[in-house]
């Protein structure tokens, strides 16, 4: 008894990939939802001539499995880059009240590091979707404490102090 072959022609994914991305979606976007590797995508996304003749039946299913009108309705990211003094100036003004690096990373999802180089004036640019996080988060925090959030205390001061340390440095260098 045969089964199903585990490779199939790749038209069908390649003409829904051509779907998705008259959407507005990238070959990134499009293997980011899907799970396919993003060259795969993109040598999808090729003319009928220089792509892949056939592929493996589940990297097919993946991507003929993404509903338009979901991906539609999806959050896009917002395309550009601002420049970085209004986020450093939210930054060290979160620091200033309190909030420790390592809490404004995990809410921001992004690494200590990023932050610190952007608070610390070393990065002149950023991402328009982190200046926009940036910006909401700082809207909500400064309107509470760090103690409702669950940070201790002492971790609060240490931000302050570091902070206060900090701050001849960010308006100056």
């Amino acid at each position: 008894m045969a089964g199903r072959p585990a490779r199939v022609p790749s038209s069908d994914a390649a003409a829904a990939a051509r779907r998705l991305q008259s959407t507005g979606l990238s070959a990134a976007d499009i293997a980011e939802i899907s799970g396919v590797a993003v060259t795969l995508v993109r040598r999808l996304l090729r003319p009928a001539a220089a792509r892949p003749t056939r592929i493996h039946r589940t990297t097919a299913e993946a991507i003929l499995g993404i509903p338009l009108h979901t991906v539609r309705r999806r959050e896009r990211p917002l395309p550009g880059l601002v420049e970085a003094d209004r986020a450093a100036t939210q930054l060290q003004g979160l620091a200033e009240h309190g909030w420790p690096t390592r809490f404004l990373a995990d809410q921001l999802r992004t690494s200590t590091q990023t932050l610190a180089a952007i608070r610390n004036r070393k990065r002149r640019r950023l991402a328009l979707v982190l200046d926009r996080k940036i910006q909401r988060l700082a809207t909500l925090l400064l309107a509470s404490d760090p103690a409702d959030h669950g940070i201790a205390a002492h971790r609060s001061r240490r931000a302050q102090t570091a902070a206060r340390h900090r701050a001849p440095l960010v308006t100056h260098g």
